[in-house]
Parts: structure tokens; sequence; C-alpha cells
């Protein structure tokens, strides 16, 4: 399991209606919106590939995204090794 913190930036105006969007989203999770134009997220998922492909999503899909940052990734991988 890969558990990962992510900035999503919007245009002016569009972060509320992005975040109830991002709510329908399986294995996300909104931690609210800060300096109202950045969306704090976190999302889980089993590959590494499945949090990329959503990223990728969410920029082609939604509209108003200016960007998406990941902030925080680990994994139990990660939690093993240590």
């Amino acid at each position: 399991m890969i558990i990962a913190s992510m900035i999503i930036k919007t245009e002016d105006g569009k972060a509320e209606d992005v975040v109830l969007k991002l709510k329908g989203i399986p294995n996300l999770t909104t931690h609210g919106i800060y300096k109202e134009n950045n969306i704090i997220v976190v999302l889980e998922a089993e590959k590494e590939e499945e949090l990329e492909n959503l990223s990728r999503y969410i920029m082609n899909e939604f509209d108003g995204i200016i960007g998406t940052f990941p902030t925080f990734i680990a994994s139990e991988d990660d939690i093993a090794e240590n």
C-alpha cells in the first residue's frame, strides 16, 4: 500500500467545485482548501502507477486545474526496510 499527499492547485474561484468532484474518487480524501486555490488531498494505492494515473486523470478531466504536486509519498515497503 502506498500513501501519498498532494496539493492540487486550481484557477481562481474553482477550488470549491473541484473539491466536490474529488470527493467522488475512491481512495482519495480531501483535507480542505489552503490559501484559496490549493486543495490538500491524501491518496491510497497499491502501485505507484495508480498514483500517476490518478494525477493524470485529475489534470485532464477536471476543469480549472493548474497542477498536481506530490508533497509526501510512503509505502509499506519503506517501513519494512527500516
